[in-house]
């Protein structure tokens, strides 16, 4: 897990346009509509969990959630230098692997941030948000930033946290997996790499929006 959690790619940042961040809400709320669907049918359910009945209560809880509007949440990009310092710390450098190897660094571990901010609900919570991720690929402008975090707040108990990973110009991957609602702060503590460097804010900016477009 530590792995997962201090393993951040290093992106070159832009300013966050008002057409890229549009999109990344649209896309957020499109795969969070399906995600609630999915945890709202009981046959989907006890197909992917079986006797699995914690897990199974947890995702009935989930599909039994406010997923009609959200209420506001945060657009967290990343700044480059974070894999760099990890990898210092453990005396290895992006330049020990071939360009091929460290691009499918960047973006298996990008794409694994939401399950490693899931995770620390425990094994049940985990189980059950495996079988809810739901994601979709779409082509974006080359302003598209090369990767992104859309945490949106949907209800009292749970929230959405979208992970999106620019693959080469204009195609982007998006992965969207429900959290609990106050997971913001961990978050924050995953991408900032909390208790291995000082500034915890250092390696990402936020960008609030709310739940009017």
């Amino acid at each position: 897990m530590l792995l997962v959690i201090c393993l951040l790619p290093c992106f070159a940042m832009a300013e966050l346009s008002a057409d890229d961040r549009a999109v990344m809400l649209e896309q957020t709320e499109t795969l969070a509509a399906l995600m609630a669907e999915c945890a709202a049918d009981a046959g989907y359910t006890k197909l992917y969990l079986g006797s699995n009945a914690e897990a199974r209560d947890l995702v009935r809880k989930i599909g039994t959630a406010d997923w009609k509007e959200h209420h506001g949440g945060t657009v967290y990009l990343l700044k480059g230098g974070a894999i760099e310092a990890f990898l210092s710390a453990s005396g290895v450098s992006l330049s020990d692997f071939s360009p091929a190897v460290a691009d499918k660094v960047r973006q298996a571990v990008a794409g694994s941030i939401p399950a490693a901010v899931a995770g620390q609900a425990g094994s049940a919570f985990t189980a059950a948000v495996s079988v809810l991720r739901t994601g979709c690929v779409f082509q974006a402008e080359a302003s598209f930033p090369e990767y992104a975090l859309v945490f949106l707040n949907y209800s009292k108990n749970y929230s959405a946290l979208c992970s999106f990973v620019k693959n080469g110009e204009s195609i982007v991957s998006a992965s969207l997996i429900p959290v609990p609602a106050d997971s913001e702060s961990m978050l924050k503590r995953v991408i900032g790499l909390r208790n291995r460097f000082t500034k915890t804010d250092s390696f990402f900016e936020e960008y609030p929006i709310n739940n009017q477009r």
